[in-house]
């Protein structure tokens, strides 16, 4: 129900008026005590006069910036104008800077030269305004420009006027049941904030007569709304900016009987938001009795780890819980939680038909409380920050009504600490024999230190090469070994099959891709299903799934072998950066190639297992969990291609077939496939964390880079033909048809026996790739070959020209193949 709006006594807002006038004027004393940014020159003073007191009257002067004009006390190389004038009465005064031509910028100061206050873009466009309260008294202002006398010549125009309409308007006397409203609009011409006076405001009043709960809110379509409440007796008790749905703002407390003054206003100043933004005020009673016996759900506990590492993902826990002294209805009622911290914003479906009053959910051990449980549609966070240094996440639960209205809302803030790396203590390694010691140190803004002494003589200077191995190994000993039984992918892997070592040179992808590929084609079976389709024969289900469980049976030998050496080195001494790469390696196979693996076997087993075989409903859950990764459909073909193993066109055929006949078989090979093409990335972001990403011996040791496959060779035919004249014509024809013909190409007729003679070069897309050489024998036949651009000799199996030769006809060798020269390979060929 709306209250009409009347106006209170008017004892009880000119008291309202002073309270603001003092917070104004101890803002405005605060101002006052800054220094000239330089003297002021001797130039002229223009005196507007004196303000009239009543509401609306306005000074006015028109002036133009000439380029040659004095210097503002405050920008170099502006021009700048100097006014007075006088207030009598103290009031809310704007002053506006205004020009078509010109970026204006604007100076308060006071009498004596100290400036207030200044201003560049709050008028409309690039005009500047100041709107203060000021007390009685002379100013000064300062008319100057943002650009300089490099932008030419330019009027403008100076007003000072009284504000109209920013007094309070009185909503009236809060009683229960009835809301006390107000509606408005924030435009370029409202009064300004008389905090933030460049941000537009609405002023309002309103009585309480019985000590009670209140609640205000002001909302917005198209602004960003700001509340601020304050009492005569205690000045500023609130200020809200998003406390209510979206962006509109709240403020809600247990006020005493008196009267209290509202400022409505928005977060962004006047000419950063929409040219007008309409809103509406509410002010309620709140009724606590019918609150405390409605549902109150709330975040009741947020842990994270109390540093975590800028790029590293970290979860986030938590505990909501219905409060409240009854259900939350099902009856499309529903919670909506989510997070937010910098540059992360995560939220979880809407949650209903759980919050039964008392209920309590946790995501984690760390957040769980005598009452609380588990569910799977309340889980915890992800959250991962850039930037080190301190920082906060904020978990919030919205409760929203069958209509989507909000009727509830809570959240809890927590810090942490954002590492640029990890911290561990002390560690020795080894490099190249000698020992190092490799310590660690954060900073309270998050960036750590990490510092490499040799245990001989700690004194020494280390070389960068041996420090960013010390701090791999120490990277490696801390990040990667200690704890490694724990890693997720890993954790529940059986370590007591009989060992079968595995030599894992790198951990890079093109080595695991490599190492998969050479994997399913060797595997038992796979020759002879290969073998079998050739012939046309249908692929047996069972032999595909008996290929899964060989593969599954090595895989879990070649962990048992991995994990008995990081046993052992997890009891042994210092690290050796050897050492360190050979367990970074194992582990990468073991998490990307092995995991995968041993998850099909696994479901193998439980399917045969089970009563329903394939259709069980565990097993059918089971392949769901696994079966996110899709790898690119020529991502085996290039392992394949990666492991040298022939027959690759038959393997990519085969494979094809067993998914279709078992899914199983397809979810092990592109489970590896994923995760071994984003073991490169993992490399890099291992080197990042440890501050030696930029060293290009371990990003080779590491990840080396595959050779670029050689070009493929040009094939082709050496031809001759016997002229007229005796002499023999030479040139190639090329395995697509084309032909080339040197310009030195003819043998001559009197040609010397025995001795070679060597063309023209032969170029292919303008890239000599050789020459071709013939030479005359004995019996009268010539033999032909052929000389490539790197010096290297071909002679073709049907090389010889017989003694007779056909005058005219073409006649030609047996196919050779020429290697592609490059560009920069050319350059040793010999000359024709």
């Amino acid at each position: 129900m709306r209250m009409s709006l009347f106006t209170k006594p008017a004892r009880a807002l000119a008291a309202a008026g002073a309270v603001v006038a003092l917070i104004a004027s101890a803002l405005t004393l605060a101002g006052t005590s800054t220094a000239l940014g330089q003297d002021a020159e001797d130039c002229e003073v223009t005196d507007l006069g004196t303000l009239d007191n009543s509401t609306g009257s306005a000074l006015e002067a028109q002036g133009r910036w000439t380029t040659e004009d004095c210097d503002s006390r405050f920008r170099a190389g502006s021009d700048a104008h100097t006014y007075r004038f006088h207030v009598e009465e103290a009031g809310r005064i704007r002053i506006g800077l205004s020009s078509a031509a010109a970026d204006s910028y604007l100076y308060l100061l006071a009498e004596n030269g100290s400036r207030i206050a200044d201003n560049d873009d709050s008028g409309e466009r690039l005009d500047a305004r100041i709107e203060r309260d000021l007390g009685p008294g002379t100013y000064l202002m300062e008319a100057t420009t943002v650009g300089g006398r490099d932008r030419g010549p330019a009027d403008f125009t100076l007003t000072v006027s009284r504000v109209a309409g920013c007094d309070f308007v009185d909503l009236g006397t809060l009683e229960p049941d009835i809301d006390l409203t107000a509606s408005g609009s924030w435009t370029l011409d409202t009064c300004g904030s008389r905090f933030v006076t460049a941000h537009p405001a609405h002023a309002y009043s309103f009585t309480v007569t019985e000590a009670a709960r209140v609640r205000i809110d002001l909302k917005s379509e198209n602004g960003d709304p700001v509340l601020s409440l304050a009492s005569l007796e205690r000045g500023i008790i609130g200020a809200n900016d998003d406390g209510g749905e979206r962006r509109d703002a709240r403020i809600e407390q247990y006020l005493h009987p008196g009267l209290y003054l509202i400022e409505a206003t928005t977060y962004l100043a006047r000419d950063l938001q929409p040219l007008q933004a309409d809103f509406t005020l509410t002010v309620r009673l709140v009724d606590e009795s019918a609150r405390q016996q409605s549902a109150s759900l709330k975040i009741e506990e947020v842990r994270t780890p109390a540093e975590v590492v800028a790029g590293d993902p970290f979860p986030v826990h938590y505990r909501a819980g219905n409060l409240g002294g009854a259900d939350l209805p099902d009856d499309g009622s529903n919670a909506v939680i989510y997070v937010v911290g910098r540059r992360v914003f995560d939220l979880l479906d809407p949650v209903s038909g759980i919050w039964d009053a008392g209920a309590a959910y946790h995501t984690g051990d760390e957040t769980g409380s005598a009452s609380s449980t588990q569910i799977d549609d309340i889980t915890a966070f992800e959250a991962t920050f850039s930037e080190p240094g301190p920082s906060w996440i904020f978990v919030g639960i919205a409760t929203e009504d069958p209509d989507g209205n909000e009727i509830g809302w809570h959240g809890l803030w927590h810090n942490l600490l954002v590492l640029s790396g990890p911290v561990f203590d002390p560690v020795d390694v080894k490099v190249d024999g000698p020992v190092y010691t490799v310590s660690t140190e954060a900073d309270d803004d998050g960036e750590v230190t990490t510092t490499v002494s040799a245990v001989a003589d700690p004194e020494a200077e280390v070389d960068p090469a041996v420090q960013a191995r010390a701090v791999y190994a120490a990277g490696v000993r801390t990040q990667l070994l200690v704890g490694i039984f724990e890693r997720p992918a890993i954790a529940e892997l059986s370590r007591t099959a009989e060992p079968d070592p595995v030599s894992v040179p790198d951990p890079s992808s093109s080595t695991l891709l490599a190492a998969l590929g050479q994997r399913f084609a060797s595997t038992d079976g796979i020759a002879e299903m290969r073998r079998s389709h050739a012939r046309g024969e249908a692929i047996n289900p069972i032999a595909v799934e008996e290929a899964v469980l060989t593969t599954y049976r090595a895989a879990l030998s070649q962990y048992a072998a991995m994990a008995a050496s990081w046993n052992s080195l997890l009891m042994s001494g210092p690290l050796s950066f050897d050492k360190a790469l050979a367990v970074q390696s194992q582990l990468a196979y073991a998490e990307r190639l092995i995991a995968p693996a041993v998850t099909a076997g696994e479901i193998v087993a439980a399917a045969r297992a089970a009563e329903e075989g394939w259709d069980d409903p565990d097993v059918r859950t089971m392949m769901a969990e696994h079966a996110s990764c899709r790898p690119g459909a020529t991502a085996l073909r290039s392992a394949l291609e990666a492991a040298g193993v022939s027959n690759v066109d038959a393997l990519v055929a085969l494979d094809a077939e067993m998914r279709f006949v078992r899914p199983v078989h397809g979810l092990a090979i592109d489970g590896a496939l994923c995760a071994a093409a984003d073991a490169d990335w993992g490399i890099s972001r291992f080197l990042q964390r440890l501050a030696i990403g930029d060293s290009d011996e371990l990003l080779d040791l590491l990840a080396p880079q595959p050779a670029e496959p050689a070009p493929e060779p040009h094939r082709l035919r050496i031809i001759a033909r016997l002229g007229d004249d005796g002499r023999i014509e030479h040139g190639v024809e090329l395995s697509g048809g084309d032909r080339i013909l040197p310009e030195e190409r003819f043998l001559p007729a009197d040609a010397s026996t025995g001795t070679w003679q060597v063309s023209g070069a032969i170029e292919v897309d303008q890239i000599r790739i050789g020459q071709i050489r013939t030479r005359r024998l004995a019996d009268g036949r010539v033999e032909m070959g052929f000389v490539s651009a790197d010096g290297s000799t071909f002679t073709p199996d049907v090389a010889y020209l017989p003694a007779d030769l056909p005058e005219g006809v073409w006649l030609y060798s047996s196919e050779i193949a020429v290697p592609a020269a490059t560009m920069l390979g050319t350059s040793n060929a010999p000359d024709g």
